[in-house]
């Protein structure tokens, strides 16, 4: 992703990882994601997990790199 994104976790308990790093999140959390990261979230919990995705500049299909 080139553009900045902040993850606003919603429900639910995960682990983010962004590149080397993970960490646990939960209802409330706010994370910025740096531009250009490679990031994935992992639901933990016993329910799904919800978040919400503010992206800027707006996503666009060009912009992702899935790595499989």
């Amino acid at each position: 992703m080139t553009g900045d994104e902040v993850y606003v976790i919603l429900q639910g308990e995960g682990i983010l990882h962004v590149d080397n790093e993970s960490s646990p999140v939960s209802p409330m959390d706010v994370i910025e994601i740096p531009p250009g990261s490679i990031q994935w979230l992992e639901n933990t919990g016993a329910c799904e997990l919800a978040f919400l995705c503010i992206v800027d500049p707006a996503w666009q299909v060009h912009d992702e790199k899935i790595l499989e």
